[in-house]
């Protein structure tokens, strides 16, 4: 191949990476939240394991990752997710099969975490300054936000110690952001391709193009997530 056709062929990679990115910044600019969903525990039965919580944590926390909103699709199933000890069990072992204590979260940041705590008081995980706040809890909001690529930002020293500590600063986060936002975008697309309003031709094949498009982007994403955590 010659270095012409080369350089036409990765320039046109180029230019549709561009007019992805701009389409999901522009998509995300106007639904811009830290989390999609937002985990709450519910009410259940005693067990004698936390282990075997897990099913009940995955629904509560929607199949993602309580600290980083990661869904445990992305990172190879429900199986290789873990369950975090908000309040270390090392050091607080009363609480380790307390499920108000439990978190459905990625291995990326339950190893991050590990046994970190602030403080010698279950109750109080943070000092303003340095700890956690539980992923459950309203306040969770108040910590961290995204900017308009997907990383996170504190709004607090607290959110800057548990971006530091979490190691939320990772690409990785961004990948998986990014990756959301395309998929919420084609579902946007497919819906407006199939509307009965929409009748001109070119304009659904445009549209069409488009759809191909991000999914082609998404698998990139993809890759990289997967590279990444390697």
């Amino acid at each position: 191949m010659s270095f012409v056709k080369k350089w036409r062929i990765n320039s046109r990679k180029v230019m549709i990476w561009v007019l992805i990115r701009i389409a999901v910044l522009k998509f995300s600019w106007c639904c811009l939240v830290l989390r999609e969903f937002f985990p709450s525990r519910s009410s259940v039965l005693k067990k004698s394991s936390y282990r075997l919580y897990k099913d009940d944590l995955r629904a509560d926390f929607g199949g993602e990752c309580g600290y980083c909103s990661s869904p445990d699709a992305m990172f190879g199933g429900y199986s290789v997710f873990h369950i975090d000890h908000f309040a270390p069990h090392s050091k607080f072992p009363l609480l380790k099969e307390e499920y108000t204590n439990l978190v459905y979260s990625c291995p990326s940041c339950n190893r991050a975490k590990s046994d970190k705590w602030v403080g010698g008081r279950a109750d109080i995980s943070h000092n303003e300054t340095e700890g956690f706040v539980d992923p459950c809890c309203e306040t969770y909001e108040e910590q961290l936000d995204r900017d308009f690529d997907g990383q996170f930002i504190a709004s607090s020293e607290v959110g800057r110690y548990m971006i530091k500590n979490l190691r939320l600063y990772l690409a990785r986060h961004q990948y998986v952001w990014q990756a959301k936002q395309i998929r919420r975008l084609r579902e946007r697309l497919r819906v407006l391709i199939a509307s009965e309003e929409l009748v001109d031709q070119n304009k659904i094949r445009i549209l069409s193009l488009i759809d191909e498009l991000t999914q082609a982007y998404e698998q990139f994403s993809a890759l990289a997530i997967e590279k990444e955590v390697k």
